[in-house]
């Protein structure tokens, strides 16, 4: 009889588990879309060309990331469902079709960064980090 118990209690927990995880709604903005540190233009100046080109790649991708949504929030973790938007399958599988264009939109993008920005001028380089630096500053100040 212990057994039977013990047997049905196991194999409700990945049921339960499995329930729970339906509940919680996905971010509007990726997790992923962050900078790490932002930068000086001297520090910028004593940097590698390939190290300047991986950071305008990430910024550009941090972008990417977050600028369809900055009408509905600027910050990662909230939900449709914390902007007022119904938690529902349709407007979920709008949102993961959003993300997964994204993606798209990136991988394309990087693969045209890495093959042809290396070509640009290091100070151009330089310049368009600081802008994006610039662009993801001002963000954070949207709607406080």
């Amino acid at each position: 009889m212990k057994k039977i118990i013990f047997l049905s209690f196991l194999i409700t927990i990945p049921t339960g588990i499995n329930a729970q995880n339906k509940t919680i709604s996905k971010s509007i903005i990726s997790p992923t879309a962050i900078i790490k540190k932002f930068h000086e233009k001297t520090e910028l100046d004593g940097m590698q060309k390939g190290d300047l080109v991986n950071l305008y790649i990430e910024r550009i991708n941090v972008i990417s990331k977050k600028l369809p949504f900055i009408a509905l929030t600027n910050k990662r973790g909230v939900t449709i469902n914390d902007v007022g938007i119904p938690d529902n399958t349709e407007n979920n599988k709008i949102l993961e079709k959003q993300h997964q264009t994204i993606k798209t939109f990136i991988s394309e993008t990087e693969t045209f960064e890495r093959t042809l920005i290396p070509f640009a001028d290091k100070s151009d380089i330089i310049d368009a980090i600081l802008f994006c630096e610039n662009v993801l500053k001002e963000w954070r100040l949207i709607g406080e």
